[in-house]
């Protein structure tokens, strides 16, 4: 056999065997789009001012911390929008190699049902190879809320401090209510964008 084809095909095999080593190690998380993942293995995760949209994680193989929470948009009205969040939940657990996991999460429906559901949130961790599962836990310390997070509270709250508001916030808590879904996910990633490079 001429060396450069031997050559060859003994590189096929190490790429081969390099990416069955890499499927077999890859630790994959199916994420819904109502579970916003605020970090893993304390590692703030980027966001928009709803969580996001459904999408899969990969994670390292070994023991992992989850810090998770319920997020869902809410259109009240024509022009009224109202975000239903919990407070952040933990999952510790250990992942496997080659498996797959997800998150599961089915909050109601119902705006005033929601608001319910999120005052005690059942998100649970399934083994997608086992149906294994494990629930996430309410997070007793505080914890620092992003800059998307002071932002969301920003503009949730415009019956507080009504008299101390400037005209420019006023505008842009229109603008936000005026905008498309598309339009504000644009505006949360600029956003994420300013907030890094003021770090």
């Amino acid at each position: 056999m001429p060396k450069t084809i031997s050559h060859l095909l003994i590189s096929g095999s190490l790429i081969a065997a390099t990416a069955v080593y890499a499927q077999e190690n890859t630790v994959t998380l199916d994420v819904p789009e109502v579970v916003h993942i605020l970090s893993i293995n304390d590692q703030e995760q980027n966001s928009t001012f709803f969580g996001s949209r459904q999408h899969i994680k990969k994670l390292n193989v070994g023991e992992n911390t989850l810090t998770v929470r319920y997020s869902q948009l809410f259109n009240l009205t024509a022009d009224e929008h109202d975000i239903i969040k919990s407070k952040p939940l933990i999952i510790r657990f250990t992942a496997e190699a080659g498996k797959s996991y997800q998150l599961l999460a089915s909050p109601p429906k119902r705006y005033e049902a929601a608001k319910e559901f999120a005052k005690n949130p059942d998100i649970r961790l399934v083994d997608k190879n086992t149906g294994t599962s494990q629930t996430a836990v309410l997070v007793k310390s505080t914890i620092s809320s992003s800059i998307v997070d002071n932002v969301t509270k920003a503009f949730q709250n415009t019956s507080d401090d009504q008299n101390i508001k400037s005209n420019t916030l006023q505008q842009l808590q229109e603008l936000w209510l005026k905008a498309s879904p598309q339009e504000r996910e644009a505006f949360a990633a600029w956003l994420a964008t300013k907030a890094t490079n003021a770090k």
